[in-house]
């Protein structure tokens, strides 16, 4: 039987999750160390990781609260392994288990005997959604104990709702990263395109030629010179680069 959480410390939880930033796991003050410290601190764990994938293409991020199981956890997803995984590609909480039943040491034929020798006797993870109602994840968060006794049911929907929110901001972060990564891309692409239409009005008045000639003359110095047509064109704009006909 648990007893009731006052809804004051439940409140300052999620706000200090709500205002911490997506900064580098090894920031205890970010979002990823804010979200592994409640699992002491609220959830009844011993111990806690995070892990956070922020796409398909960088490499997985881990925190924790203690360093062997964040060593144990780093392991386990290098091998495919393990509750985080299980919960960051499924994307369905594992809600509890027992790391010496025959049951989990077939389930994780590495991660659950290295677990107990760590001296912990109970797992649970809970997976980092991009949204309520979303089967995508960004990550998963791990809480584990040393005694025998369960996660209680209760304990496990607060930690789910955690790590709800803390999905909620990585994937607004990650929106923004996007779109910021998107908006400088296109910056650059009209900052050239404009730069190379002053290079051809440049070179047209210059060498009395058609705007046509004046482009067809600049893209092949810089396919001569294996140089960006961009780069080319700033140097003729700036006068630093004289071309001719010939």
């Amino acid at each position: 039987m648990t007893t009731p959480m006052p809804q004051q410390r439940l409140a300052q939880a999620f706000v200090q999750l709500a205002g911490s930033s997506v900064t580098e796991p090894s920031d205890r003050s970010g979002l990823l160390g804010t979200l592994a410290s409640q699992g002491p601190a609220l959830l009844g764990s011993n111990a806690a990781t995070v892990l956070y994938v922020p796409d398909g293409r960088s490499p997985a991020q881990l925190t924790g609260t203690d360093e062997k199981p964040l060593l144990l956890e780093q392991e386990a997803m290098e091998r495919r392994e393990g509750p985080a995984h299980e919960a960051y590609t499924g994307g369905r909480p594992v809600r509890d288990c027992h790391l010496e039943s025959s049951e989990t040491e077939q389930r994780w034929p590495q991660y659950a005997p290295r677990a107990v020798g760590l001296g912990y006797r109970r797992v649970a993870a809970l997976p980092m959604p991009i949204g309520l109602g979303h089967r995508e994840t960004l990550g998963a968060l791990v809480l584990l104990r040393r005694d025998d006794d369960p996660f209680p049911a209760d304990v496990l929907t607060l930690a789910q709702s955690l790590a709800d929110a803390a999905g909620c901001a990585l994937a607004r972060h990650r929106e923004m990263a996007e779109s910021r990564a998107l908006a400088d891309q296109l910056g650059h692409a009209l900052t050239s395109r404009v730069v190379i239409e002053q290079a051809k009005g440049v070179l047209a008045a210059r060498l009395s030629v058609t705007v046509d000639e004046a482009f067809a003359l600049l893209r092949r110095h810089a396919r001569s010179k294996q140089r960006r047509l961009s780069e080319v064109a700033r140097e003729v704009v700036d006068g630093r680069l004289e071309l001719g006909e010939g």
